[in-house]
Parts: structure tokens; C-alpha cells; sequence
């Protein structure tokens, strides 16, 4: 390496940024401290709707599907709000003011499933509501007249259905992210529309159900993501068997990373260290569990090599002098740009002026 690269190198290591700024700058908002400021992706929800079963007709749709009928939504849209609000005027001074807020309607919809569980669903809320559903099955009860003697109306209709209770106690949704969860809960909502999509022969997508909720009113709420924490999180239909990526499913047969050896020592002496220290903690299934990462442990040690560890060591030391070097001195990778002689006047820009290579 000439001397003039060394030179560039060393000034790359003390002034790493040089005179311009790269794209690290931004990216740090949202990579620093585990991605406490990144954004949060839209498949990690989760609903729950918290149905009266003094409303139900079908008693399996709180004993059986409970859960599945919150598993099976598709998409949810969190709560919007309208404020209405007035221009008056303060001794000829404009003052907004607000005078009104508005719940807007959200929309929710199910993947329409081989069962018909979100069906029976929308079966629970209109026989419950609506007498329609039940009149409609007795002959003459929609003849064209109810004028003559033969015709009267027999069977109630509408609302007349004696519904004293709300259906929906509560509709929540649960936005997590990075183990942690959001909550958004409807209070009192009404279903305002229901959609049983159209069939089509030339079709090939699935089939979904929707439906519209309107509501009084909005509380939030937050905590921890565990098993049945949202309710039904986690707790059927999950598999809960561990990868083998993980130290509970196998580990790695490699002396760094999360599920190697290393960590896999830790994490066994951590356990053992906690129930020694806690006695409550000394349960027969914290002793099997850390029975199965010990072994697992072992057996990936055992299969460790030299030539192996070396390579992880290397490979580690290698990443993190690229990152420096790559840094360049102008701070701008694959971009060329004059550096000062120290001589007296510049060189010309070249991919060496860059990154000293």
C-alpha cells in the first residue's frame, strides 16, 4: 500500500464523514435502539370480538369458535375521527373552535370460510336483531296484501324482536410490534353493513365476507405479546413447536449468534441460576426445558471445529473492518470526489480517492 493510500486510509478511520454526510445519517432514525422508532408492518394485528352470549343462537360460535372467528380476519381498518369545527370571531380576531367529534365507520372483513364460522356470525346478529330472518320463514307472512281477514300480519318484522342487549360487548384490535402490543377498542359497535361478496365463474381469488362498524366511542390500551395475550393470540391453530433455529429447537453448530453455543451456556446457566435463586421458579417444566437446551448445548459443541470457530472469528473481524474502510473519505461509497494533496493543490477524482483501494 503507498504511502498516499495509507494516508487516506488513517484519515478515513479519524474524519470517517469527511466534508458530506451519507445515507447513514437518516437510517440510524430508524435502526437504533432495536428499532424502537421503525415503522410498524400491517400484518401484525390481531382482532378480538367480544360477543354477549345472552345474543346468541348458535351457542358453538362462543363455545367452539371463539377464537376462529378472530383468526379469520382478513384486513381491519383502526379508528377514524372527523372534528367539526367553527370560525368565530373574538372581538374581530378569527378563533377556530370545535364543536362536534365524529366516530367514522371502519371497516373489517373476513376470509369467508369452508365452515361458513363468519356466516354463522352474521346469522347470530340478524336473527338477533332483526325478526326478518325468522318470519320470513312462515308461509304467507310476506303475501302481497295484509288488507284482508285471511292476511293479517301474524309475525313480527324489523326491529321488533325483543333484542334488550347489545350483541357486540366490544370489538378490539390489537396492532403489535417488537413483542409489544397497541389496542384499539370500539365501544358499543353497531354493524352498519354487511357484505357477502359475488360469485363469478371466471373467478380464481377467494372469497371474503365484510362488514362496516359504527361506534360511540374509543379507549386505548397496551402490553406485553404472550400466549392468549391478545386473547386467542397464540393459543389455537398455532404451531408452538420450536424451530431449529432456535436453542429450544436444535441450535446452530456454531460457537457465536443467537442459537449457538455460546448463548446456548447462557441461556442454561441463566435458568438454572434463576430457579436456585427463585424456588417458585423451580417447576417441573423449567426443569425439562432447561434440561433440552442443555443437551442441545452439548451435542452442538461437540460437533464444533477448529476451522469452523476460526472462520466465525474471521468472518466477524473481516464485516467489521469493512464497514470502516468502506466508509470512504468522503463519505459517499461509489461516488468519486477530489481529495487535498498534502503537497499543495488536489488530485484528480478517481475510485481511489474514495476508499484508499
Amino acid at each position: 500500500m503507498s504511502s498516499k493510500h495509507f494516508g487516506q486510509f488513517v484519515s478515513g478511520l479519524t474524519n470517517p464523514k469527511g466534508i458530506m454526510g451519507d445515507f447513514r445519517h437518516a437510517a440510524r432514525l430508524f435502526t437504533d435502539d432495536n428499532l424502537r422508532l421503525a415503522p410498524k408492518q400491517k400484518f401484525q394485528f390481531h382482532c378480538v370480538f367480544s360477543i354477549n352470549n345472552n345474543a346468541l343462537k348458535t351457542i358453538n360460535l362462543s363455545e367452539r369458535h371463539k377464537n376462529e372467528i378472530n383468526m379469520l380476519v382478513k384486513s381491519a381498518e383502526l379508528p377514524k375521527f372527523s372534528i367539526t369545527t367553527e370560525t368565530v370571531n373574538q372581538y374581530n380576531r378569527k378563533k377556530v373552535v370545535q364543536t362536534k367529534l365524529d366516530y367514522q365507520p371502519v371497516s373489517i372483513k373476513f376470509h369467508d370460510d369452508n365452515l361458513g364460522v363468519v356466516r354463522t356470525l352474521w346469522e347470530n346478529y340478524y336473527a338477533y336483531y332483526y325478526a326478518d330472518s325468522i318470519s320470513a320463514k312462515f308461509p304467507g307472512a310476506y303475501n302481497r296484501t295484509a288488507m284482508l281477514n285471511s292476511s293479517q300480519i301474524r309475525t313480527p318484522f324489523g326491529l321488533d324482536n325483543n333484542s334488550a342487549y347489545p350483541f357486540f360487548n366490544k370489538v378490539t384490535i390489537y396492532q403489535m410490534a417488537r413483542k409489544f402490543w397497541n389496542s384499539y377498542t370500539l365501544v358499543n359497535p353497531i354493524i352498519t353493513s354487511w357484505n357477502h361478496d359475488s360469485l363469478d365463474y371466471s373467478g380464481t381469488g377467494p372469497s371474503e365476507q365484510s362488514m362496516s362498524l359504527a361506534y360511540e366511542s374509543v379507549y386505548y390500551e397496551n402490553g406485553q405479546v404472550r400466549q392468549n395475550d391478545p386473547p386467542g393470540f397464540g393459543f389455537e391453530h398455532y404451531d408452538t413447536v420450536p424451530s431449529p433455529l432456535t436453542l429450544a429447537g436444535g441450535g446452530t453448530r456454531s460457537l457465536f449468534g443467537q442459537a449457538g453455543v455460546l448463548a446456548g451456556a447462557d441461556a442454561v446457566f441463566g435458568n438454572v441460576s434463576r430457579m436456585l435463586t427463585n424456588p417458585q421458579e423451580l417447576t417441573l417444566g423449567n426443569i425439562l426445558s432447561t434440561a433440552v437446551l442443555a443437551t442441545n448445548t452439548y451435542n452442538n459443541a461437540g460437533k464444533l471445529s477448529n476451522r469452523g470457530v476460526t472462520a466465525e472469528i474471521t468472518g466477524i473481524a473481516t464485516g467489521a473492518l469493512g464497514r470502516v474502510a468502506n466508509q470512504g473519505v468522503s463519505g459517499v461509497k461509489g461516488t468519486s470526489f477530489p481529495i487535498s494533496d498534502p503537497l499543495g493543490g488536489s488530485t484528480p477524482a478517481s475510485g481511489r480517492n474514495l476508499t484508499g483501494r
